[in-house]
């Protein structure tokens, strides 16, 4: 295993720093033991000040250090924490921001913890554990994001969870006393045994893009806005795609298992569409050769679309009628598909005219696929 010559811990923090001290011993207390060197803390004016007179002016964080050395938990020249370890974000002048309100105020914490982030993530010897169980659910969000699109490797985020007792606004302990020792809520009176309160660590997996942007951009960027607003450009748009099955036999379509009536020539036409064939004079001389073609097996969706006269004569000489009769059968079936289910996405499976097929025709489920070749050679041919 690699031995990294800095253990850092990152967390996010606002009104209970007791989120950051259970953090600290549940670390400390894991197997293999992580005691970081240095902590950093992002939060607001008010969370500084809370965790300054709460840690250091009532002596917690040396009780917390005490009970440590009884557990026999070696931290000597590490768990470095002061008030210069508290980075509070910015406002709009530069000045310590006292709360996180607004859409400009949290894309300015997004940017100044993507910048600390970046300072620690481009030593290659620090290994960063990152905390996200304090702050406002935007600034933890945002944290886990920048980790996200920041972390290595050897990075790690976390959560801690606190018991049900201390999850309505009701201060948890900071730290573990001796076993056996009765704990007392102030707010409620009610006592419980430490144990009994204890808190919970959970280490969260994530996605780590840091080597497929760093590849593609060749640079991290200055911003975490310019960070998304990149990756978003390059990344295939973030969409359910719905589930398409085409039974050939039957001549059905289900679209997220809803049946979409589309008729018989429209039917032929997504066949054609989902195998990749666009364009209107295409589309018109496989229609038309499937219409007049004798021996081709006789599905029930087939003999209909026979019966149907559009297809019978061919249109060599008449490109504006082979477009006014593919047009009478693409659009009502665009709009079919739209209404059952694939909405927007049907008119990058049946485009407007001139536009190749974009949807992802691999996804396609088929029924019967292999009665495909009993008139594909008229279709696709």
């Amino acid at each position: 295993m690699v031995q990294y010559k800095r253990k850092m811990l990152v967390a996010a923090m606002g009104t209970s720093p007791a989120v950051l001290t259970n953090t600290v011993w549940e670390l400390a207390h894991l197997h293999p033991q992580i005691v970081p060197d240095e902590i950093v803390v992002f939060t607001t004016k008010s969370g500084k000040n809370l965790l300054e007179r709460k840690l250091f002016g009532e002596g917690i964080w040396n009780a917390m250090l005490s009970c440590l050395k009884r557990d026999k938990i070696p931290f000597y020249g590490k768990l470095v924490f002061g008030s210069t370890s508290i980075r509070v974000i910015p406002d709009a002048s530069g000045n310590e921001i006292d709360d996180l309100r607004s859409v400009e105020d949290n894309l300015r914490a997004a940017d100044f913890m993507l910048s600390q982030l970046r300072q620690y993530t481009e030593d290659c010897e620090t290994e960063l554990h990152v905390s996200i169980a304090g702050g406002r659910k935007t600034m933890s969000a945002l944290l886990f994001s920048c980790m996200t699109l920041l972390g290595r490797e050897q990075d790690k985020v976390y959560h801690v969870l606190m018991p049900p007792e201390f999850e309505q606004g009701v201060e948890p302990p900071f730290f573990f006393p001796e076993p056996g020792t009765i704990y007392t809520v102030r707010a409620t009176g009610r006592q419980y045994r430490i144990e009994d309160a204890q808190s919970e660590l959970f280490e969260i997996p994530f996605v780590r893009m840091r080597g497929w942007y760093q590849e593609k951009f060749k640079t991290i960027p200055p911003s975490y806005r310019t960070l998304v607003s990149r990756v978003q450009s390059e990344a295939p748009r973030a969409v359910v795609i719905p589930e398409i099955e085409i039974d050939v036999a039957k001549g059905t379509v289900l679209i997220d298992s809803r049946a979409c009536n589309v008729g018989a020539s429209g039917f032929a036409a997504l066949v054609l569409f989902a195998g990749g064939i666009s364009t209107s004079e295409a589309i018109y001389d496989r229609l038309h050769r499937l219409h007049n073609q004798e021996g081709v097996v006789q599905y029930d969706w087939i003999e209909r679309f026979k019966n149907r006269e559009k297809f019978k004569m061919p249109r060599d000489d008449d490109p504006k009628g082979v477009l006014i009769d593919v047009a009478k059968v693409i659009s009502p079936l665009r709009s079919k598909l739209k209404k059952s289910g694939l909405g927007d996405m049907a008119a990058s499976l049946v485009p407007e005219r001139g536009n190749p097929v974009s949807f992802p025709v691999e996804r396609i489920k088929w029924r019967n696929r292999k009665k495909l070749s009993d008139i594909c050679g008229y279709l696709f041919g």
